[in-house]
């Protein structure tokens, strides 16, 4: 008799008019024996339970989600996730762009924590979410139809941003996409503004500083493609050379990814490998280039 999967994701495209603010939507299901897993470094999320509870480890010890429908700031490092069986849960993972937009929070100081979803996104939000959880949970609504719902509450969330920082997010993704480990003084060249207000705008909208920004998107990155056992020899090399040494690669994938490249290859099924694939985290590919193209094309 084969052991049941502890989950199983289905990814589902942004709706086109969201599609700058979101990488995806998802619907996550959970085993009743529970999931003990990583998260990466991983965008904020909005997530709708039917009920059973989860928890994060931030850092300092494990800390109980809101019950029912709870946020979670953009995280700066991998954390240890606990979540009680069985579960169904509905989850949106936002862009910068849309955090910024959906939240209007600081993600530097919104980051690595749980928010209420009134405090994140409105109490008319909260309030239609908090609905939308119990109906889910009574089976009123299935979980598709349910996305839907949670695309309407977050069109009604989405507020436009001024033109500088619309500019100097898509600069920002456009430099992370530049190469493996583009050097925060090519950032700086390209914002009209002094390298200090840069620092401290890139803090406000990504959660990290320049340099510690480009590290969690090259581990990012390099553990998305060592994860493939087939990817390309001379690609590899290319990964592999962006790093100090190969014991540098490891200590990086495993504080912003949580897992060592030999696990992610072996660890089939795992969260972090399908948080990690393209469906899941819309903005790594190769060089993380396709939200900056969306955001370019993009109107408010």
């Amino acid at each position: 008799m084969h052991d049941v999967p502890a989950h199983a994701f289905e990814f589902v495209p942004a709706p086109a008019d969201l599609a700058p603010y979101l990488n995806s939507l998802y619907v996550l299901r959970i085993a009743p024996q529970g999931l003990k897993e990583m998260l990466p470094a991983y965008s904020g999320q909005l997530l709708i339970s039917n009920g059973p509870s989860g928890r994060l480890d931030f850092g300092h010890g494990f800390v109980e989600a809101k019950p029912r429908v709870t946020v979670v700031g953009p995280l700066s490092h991998a954390s240890p996730l606990e979540i009680d069986g069985p579960a169904c849960i509905l989850g949106v993972s936002m862009s910068f762009y849309g955090w910024a937009a959906l939240t209007g929070l600081p993600a530097a100081s919104h980051g690595d924590r749980f928010l209420d979803v009134g405090t994140a996104l409105g109490e008319a939000a909260g309030t239609a979410a908090l609905q939308l959880s119990a109906d889910f949970e009574l089976g009123k609504i299935d979980a598709r139809a349910a996305l839907d719902k949670v695309a309407d509450i977050l069109r009604s969330c989405a507020a436009p941003l001024p033109d500088q920082h619309r500019f100097l997010i898509e600069t920002t993704y456009n430099w992370l996409s530049s190469s493996f480990s583009p050097p925060s003084e090519e950032l700086y060249a390209k914002l009209p503004m002094s390298p200090r207000q840069a620092q401290r705008l890139v803090n406000r909208f990504f959660g990290l500083p320049p340099h510690r920004l480009m590290r969690r998107y090259r581990a990012i990155r390099a553990a998305t493609l060592l994860a493939d056992p087939k990817l390309d020899p001379a690609l590899r090399a290319e990964v592999l050379n962006s790093f100090y040494d190969q014991a540098h690669m490891i200590r990086e994938i495993r504080e912003f990814a949580g897992r060592t490249p030999r696990l992610l290859v072996k660890g089939g099924g795992s969260i972090v490998q399908e948080t990690l694939r393209e469906d899941g985290y819309g903005v790594v590919d190769v060089f993380a280039g396709n939200e900056a193209e969306q955001l370019a094309k993009y109107g408010d």
